[in-house]
Parts: C-alpha cells; sequence; structure tokens
C-alpha cells in the first residue's frame, strides 16, 4: 500500500507542474495584419484556456490573434520577473497589447494594505515589455472575486471586489495601462443570470462560461468594435455564449475612458470604419432581387455586417419577406397583410424565386452564420397586430435556434419595447426618418433598447447626438444612405451604415 501511494505521489508530482503551467513564444515572421498579444498570469488565466478562447474568437470575426504567453499556478508579477518562461515570452518582442493578470488577492492587498510591492512589481514587468516591444499596450486585467475558500483572506466575496476594484484601478492609473474590467462583467452577469455559472466547482476558479466572458471582455478592449456577424462560441451554451457577448459589449464599449483605454486608430486599420449592412440583401437588377434568398446569399459570401430585410404577416399569419405592401411581381397587386399565403404562394420573383419566407432566412442563416440578419418589422396598422408579428418571428427563430443572430429593427418605438418586454436580451433597434418621431438618448436608454438607426437628417439637425448614444453605450446606425459625401461625413462616428451600395461603401471605407 505504501509503495502504491509514493508512486501515485511521483505520478502527481509529474502531471502536476504541466497541468498548472503553459508557456509560448509566436515565432516570427509577423504577419502584415496579425496582432500579437503577450498574456502573463496564473490559473485565472490557463483555466478552460482563455488565450485560446481569445484567440478564436478573433478568428471567427475576421482577425488574426498569435499569442506569446506564460501562464504558472499562483503567481504574482514579482514571481514572474525571475522565471525564466516569462522572460522567453516577452523576448519575442513584437507585441501589439499585453495582458496582465496578478495573483487573484495582490491587487486587493494593495488597496487594503498598502502593499506597495505589488505596483512595483507592476511597473517593473511593464518595463521589460516596453524594452522589446515599444509600441505595445499594456493591459490590467480586473479579476473577479469568489467566496471560496474565505475570498483569500479578505472573509466575503463583496469585501474581495471592493479592494479589487479599488486595488487594480490605482495600480494602472499610476502605471498608465488600460484596464481590463472582467470582474465588473462578472459582477453584471451574476446580477443578472445567477443561472450561468462563472466559477468551478471550487468557487474560485472560472468555470468555461466564466473563461469565454473573460476573452471576450479583453477581445473588445482590444479592438474597440462590437461583435457581428458569427461569433465563435467556443464549445459553450449558444444562448449564454450570447448572453455574455453582450455583457462584454455594455461592460467595455462606450465607457473606455473609464478604463483608461485611449486607442490611436493606426492600431488596428483594417477594423476602422463602421460595419456595412447591405440594405434588403446584396441585389442587382435583373440577376439578384431585393429581398430574395439570392440577395442574402450574396450578402452572406461578400462578408458585412449584417443583410437587412422585411416582414410581414399574412392575412393567415405567414411570415414572408418583402419590402412594400405588395410584392413587386403580383399582376394583381395584392396587400400582404390583407391576402392569405396561399394566394401568394405561386407569385414569383423576377429571377424566378418562390416569394421568401421568414423560414427560408432563418435556414440560411442556420446554415452560415457568417451576417447578422438585421430583421425590419413591418407595420400592420396596430400595435397589437404588430406584437402578433414580432412574437411569431421571435417563436419561430427561437425554434430554430438562430434569435441572436438577429437584429430587430422597426420604425414603431411601441413595438421596439414590446420586444424588449419578450425578451431583455434581444438586441433592438429602433428606425427614425422624421424629426417628430425623434427619440432622444435618454428615451432609448430608458425603454433598454440597444439603439437607433436614424437618417443623415436627423443627425444633422442634432450634431450632439451621437456621442450621447455612445456615452450611453448604445449604437447610433445610419440609416438607408447612399451618397458617398454622407459616408465620408459619417464614417468615422456612426456605428452602422446601410446602403444599397454595399460595395461602394466598402471601397469607399477601404475595408478588406
Amino acid at each position: 500500500m505504501k509503495r502504491v501511494c509514493t508512486l501515485l505521489l511521483i505520478l502527481l508530482t509529474a502531471l502536476f507542474p504541466a497541468a498548472s503551467q503553459r508557456f509560448q513564444a509566436p515565432s516570427l515572421p509577423k504577419g502584415y495584419d496579425e496582432i500579437w498579444v503577450l498574456c502573463v498570469g496564473n490559473s485565472f488565466s490557463y483555466y478552460h484556456d482563455c488565450d485560446i478562447m481569445l484567440k478564436d474568437i478573433a478568428a471567427s470575426q475576421g482577425l488574426s490573434i498569435r499569442i506569446g504567453k506564460y501562464f504558472k499556478g499562483g503567481q504574482t508579477f514579482g514571481q514572474h520577473l525571475k522565471l525564466q518562461n516569462t522572460k522567453k515570452a516577452i523576448l519575442a518582442g513584437n507585441y501589439d497589447f499585453a495582458l496582465f493578470q496578478d495573483q487573484s488577492v495582490t491587487p486587493a492587498k494593495y488597496s487594503r494594505d498598502g502593499y506597495v510591492q505589488a505596483y512595483d512589481d507592476l511597473v517593473s514587468l511593464k518595463r521589460q515589455v516596453v524594452m522589446r516591444s515599444p509600441d505595445c499596450k499594456v493591459i490590467l486585467e480586473r479579476t473577479w472575486s469568489y467566496p471560496g475558500k474565505e475570498a483569500g483572506g479578505f472573509g466575503t466575496a463583496e469585501e474581495l471586489d471592493k479592494h479589487l476594484e479599488k486595488g487594480t484601478k490605482e495600480m494602472a492609473r499610476k502605471a498608465h495601462l488600460w484596464l481590463s474590467p472582467i470582474g465588473n462583467a462578472f459582477n453584471t452577469s451574476r446580477a443578472e443570470r445567477p443561472d450561468i455559472k462563472l466559477l468551478g466547482p471550487d468557487d474560485k476558479h472560472q468555470s468555461s462560461e466564466g473563461s469565454y466572458l473573460k476573452s471576450c471582455v479583453n477581445y473588445l478592449v482590444i479592438t474597440g468594435k462590437p461583435f457581428s456577424g458569427y461569433v465563435d462560441n467556443c464549445g459553450i451554451d449558444p444562448d449564454a455564449a450570447s448572453y455574455l457577448r453582450r455583457v462584454a459589449e455594455r461592460t467595455v464599449l462606450g465607457k473606455e475612458t473609464k478604463y483608461r483605454i485611449h486607442r490611436d486608430k493606426k492600431e488596428l486599420p483594417f477594423l476602422l470604419g463602421p460595419g456595412i449592412v447591405a440594405h434588403r440583401g446584396y441585389h442587382a437588377p435583373d440577376s439578384i432581387p431585393e429581398n430574395s434568398r439570392a440577395s442574402l446569399a450574396a450578402a452572406i459570401e461578400r462578408g458585412y455586417y449584417g443583410s437587412e430585410f422585411d416582414v410581414w404577416l399574412t392575412k393567415d399569419d405567414s411570415l414572408v419577406v418583402n419590402h412594400d405592401k405588395s410584392f413587386r411581381t403580383d399582376p394583381l397587386g395584392r396587400v400582404i397583410k390583407d391576402t392569405p399565403y396561399s394566394e401568394l404562394a405561386q407569385i414569383r420573383l423576377e429571377n424566378g424565386e418562390k416569394i421568401p419566407s421568414f423560414r427560408d432566412f432563418l435556414k440560411q442563416e442556420q446554415d452560415n452564420q457568417r451576417v447578422k440578419l438585421i430583421c425590419e418589422l413591418k407595420r400592420h396598422g396596430s400595435e397589437k397586430r404588430n406584437a402578433e408579428l414580432f412574437d411569431r418571428c421571435y417563436a419561430l427563430a427561437k425554434s430554430m435556434k438562430v434569435e441572436n443572430m438577429i437584429v430587430w429593427q422597426t420604425f414603431s418605438f411601441e413595438l421596439c419595447k414590446h420586444i424588449v418586454s419578450v425578451d431583455p436580451y434581444a438586441r433592438v433597434i429602433y428606425i427614425c426618418t422624421k424629426e417628430k418621431d425623434v427619440k432622444t438618448p435618454e428615451e432609448i436608454a430608458a425603454a433598454g433598447l440597444d439603439g437607433v438607426n436614424y437618417s443623415a437628417a436627423i443627425y444633422d439637425a442634432h450634431p450632439g447626438f451621437i456621442s450621447e448614444f455612445h456615452k450611453r453605450g448604445l449604437k447610433a446606425n445610419l440609416c438607408l444612405q447612399d451618397d458617398p459625401e454622407v459616408w465620408k461625413k459619417y464614417a468615422k462616428t456612426v456605428d452602422l451604415i446601410g446602403t444599397n451600395d454595399p460595395e461602394g461603401l466598402r471601397k469607399a471605407l477601404n475595408q478588406r
């Protein structure tokens, strides 16, 4: 028995270092459009491979990240300064960003106990990095609190969190570093969705969901761009992943100043500019009709942020896609909302397609998941009928598990509020092109919406709106616009631009 125990001890001793360490140094050459990220941390970094999740999320967004790293369980920055693997990772150089994660309670000790060694070690580690990577932006991770093991000696998770917030923020300020508000995102998720367990069985280290949230926050800190199109779920539940991405966006975007994030637009030139939305899909005269399955397929192929389309409810509650109240190719000019689907089913579009249904578009999204579906819900004459339209659309999308790939938008402010009442986590955009219907940033925020899709005329009349929307973490999109001069005027401020000429806009923005 003693011999067996000894053998087990030897085996565990051999395995433990491998399980508690991760080392990697990127090798040259560096690609022109690659981002190199150095990661220095401990078990709060290597549990569930946070760095790999960051890389996979970025790849799904069209960004190539290469990682240099050294993680070792329980290490402080002072200990990392003495580790050869940390030095090897730093010496690779060429880093654009560095993510520093200190031992789980060290920043809190800096706050509570005046532990100045924590700050001195942070500055020394930063100095080593910038000597080899002069343009590197160093980011200090604000990690999460936990109840396990008496909250690291702080008694309660709340007490630990208070000092983590204060200590990490102060260290970042004095060392002139960016701050990654991971712990803040954890707090939001815990309050809103306690069913999503961010910690593992030890009530300390992150679960796979916690790692995913951390990776999403770090991605947004690095890029400053909202998630678009297909985003890698990294093996976690799609509904949970979608929610965690939205928490990350709400935590970071529009609040950069709070976290000392000051981006130079020269750093990520290929991520600049607004997202492109193909209005009624990518359509072309005589070959690809607007609002057709072919127009959605063409938009997916070209990789825009989103493809916009319009949905109507027929008299017998079928969901069909079309912009106008009647199909252009219907010789009888029947009004969709007043006509049973059976009477419309024989209509063909200009390219021979049968009239597209909402289900058809969702099926294409199921198969591809590369662009957002920007679904405009048409107004049907009464708020009751408008709500019925959304309810049926939402039920179908949820049954097909693509509701998280949809951005709902409508000219009806009441319908926007109804959508939020059904699903508080749905992406909802209010469209407005007339001054009399304008809603202020305060009204949009109070209604729980994600933002607006306003015309250039409205933004011209309210020059402070875009910045006010962004201060509240809301999207300020530019409604249908095909004028290159207007593109140029608003390209640096709005989040999305909808257009009938998405390729022309892409060329004007010089996007890949």
